[in-house]
């Protein structure tokens, strides 16, 4: 047991350095994006300088080669990590504003949205490796790395979500079999592994460790499989958590069907964070797929979204309860913009040649897809939960903190990797992959 005047010191010490060490950190990171963008030539000639480099000055180039507000998501990085370690200190109680009302709320709509989001790592290995597509192989390895950052994000934030996180690895040793999120947590645990695993090559590639290597070339197929299986497995059980949640869950959501639902959404995210990823990589570190593989990808958004909405639709047909979909007050304008902005548009935008030609008009459809998936996870997780008499909810400033220290975890570690890793190896450069200046929409079908 941790003896409470340690806990106490370190309490004090995380407040100190939230309040006064990381804001005085996060503006002068603001200061550097501001003077970086009004006086490059500053900047261009401390890049080029050509005496000896003491390790402060090797550090500054190395910080002015990162893009411009990579001190600023440091710096929120940093100021997650002390509410977290608050959080871990103070309590779940003390630090978050969830109760036994509301056990669940900003994290685990969080938790369900990032494991659908990173479902394009077993998609898109499922598509390259299994269905033999082999023409989308160059996007493997960015979308290995989102997928294992959007796993291990996750899994920082159960830590955080647990009452006694100290006791984290007990589903290893007691397991309870007659609990859904035992699968979860295995499953999640198992995948995670395979995804650091599928990643090494990458970590492994600039050095000279040839039988490991040797040995990583030999496993992209089983792996794959493994990985679709576990993904399989979790992407719909985290929807079977809430099939035991009749009495609060809203008619619009609930279903017995609805881990069905959760897996086919998460195949539909996963194809749109690897469409978003081609596109956001090729503004940021001026490498991408060809838009050619892009729009091939986006093709087959249409046809999931597709299924999923027949289902969706054809369930509450079936039971009849169509008529709560513009007759439920605020819980019918959620499902409506869950439909019509992350299905119906989507599927519209996707189906025409032209969009799927165009960087900017794919990034648009691909973020309306992954704008309905986060609205649905927070629905089914938050937003349309039955009110408890006497209690309410919403997140504390240490939990918003930590979520947004975590968001900004993910862009540092991946600019980093990007930067110093071959992980655009095989993608095209910028110049080699020109972007059509005129949108002219063309159905495809």
């Amino acid at each position: 047991m941790i003896p409470q005047p340690l806990i106490d010191a370190v309490i004090v010490l995380a407040l100190f350095i939230l309040r006064i060490g990381l804001p005085l950190g996060l503006l002068m990171s603001i200061g550097y994006w501001l003077q970086r963008k009004l006086r490059p030539e500053d900047f261009e000639s401390a890049t080029t300088f050509d005496g000896k480099l003491t390790w402060r000055k090797r550090l500054g180039r190395e910080i002015n080669a990162l893009p411009a507000w990579f001190p600023i998501v440091a710096m929120l990085m940093a100021i997650g990590a002390g509410a977290g370690v608050y959080r871990l200190a103070a309590g779940l109680g003390a630090s978050t504003n969830l109760s036994q009302a509301y056990p669940w709320g900003l994290w685990i709509g969080f938790d369900l949205f990032m494991v659908a989001f990173s479902g394009g790592a077993f998609t898109l290995a499922a598509i390259v490796y299994v269905l033999n597509m082999r023409q989308f192989h160059a996007a493997i390895r960015p979308t290995v790395l989102t997928g294992l950052l959007g796993y291990a994000s996750v899994l920082i934030i159960l830590m955080m979500d647990l009452g006694r996180w100290d006791r984290f690895y007990h589903f290893i040793i007691y397991p309870n079999l007659n609990s859904a999120l035992f699968e979860v947590s295995w499953c999640i645990l198992l995948y995670t592994t395979v995804l650091v695993i599928e990643f090494m090559p990458v970590a492994l590639e600039r050095t000279r460790w040839e039988r490991a290597k040797n040995l990583l070339r030999k496993l992209p197929v089983p792996l794959a499989i493994v990985g679709a299986t576990l993904s399989s497995l979790h992407q719909s059980s985290l929807g079977t958590l809430f099939v035991i949640m009749s009495e609060r869950v809203h008619p619009l959501w609930y279903t017995p069907i609805i881990p069905l639902l959760f897996f086919i959404s998460s195949i539909a995210a996963g194809l749109a964070m690897v469409v978003a990823g081609g596109t956001l990589s090729y503004w940021v570190f001026k490498r991408s797929l060809s838009q050619e593989l892009v729009g091939g990808l986006g093709k087959f958004i249409p046809w999931v979204l597709g299924v999923y909405a027949v289902i969706k639709l054809g369930e509450l047909v079936y039971i009849g309860e169509t008529g709560m979909i513009f007759s439920s007050g605020v819980y019918s304008a959620l499902f409506l913009t869950e439909m019509i902005v992350g299905v119906l548009i989507p599927i519209v935008l996707f189906a025409l040649r032209g969009v799927r030609a165009s960087r900017a008009w794919s990034l648009v459809g691909a973020v309306t897809v992954l704008f309905g998936i986060l609205l649905n996870r927070f629905d089914v997780a938050w937003f349309t939960l039955k009110p408890v008499p006497g209690y309410t909810y919403f997140p504390s400033l240490i939990e918003i903190l930590i979520q947004i220290g975590v968001f900004a975890a993910i862009v540092f570690v991946y600019t980093l990797v990007g930067h110093y890793l071959p992980l655009f190896e095989g993608l095209a450069p910028v110049e080699q992959t020109p972007e059509p200046n005129v949108f002219r929409p063309e159905h495809a079908y």
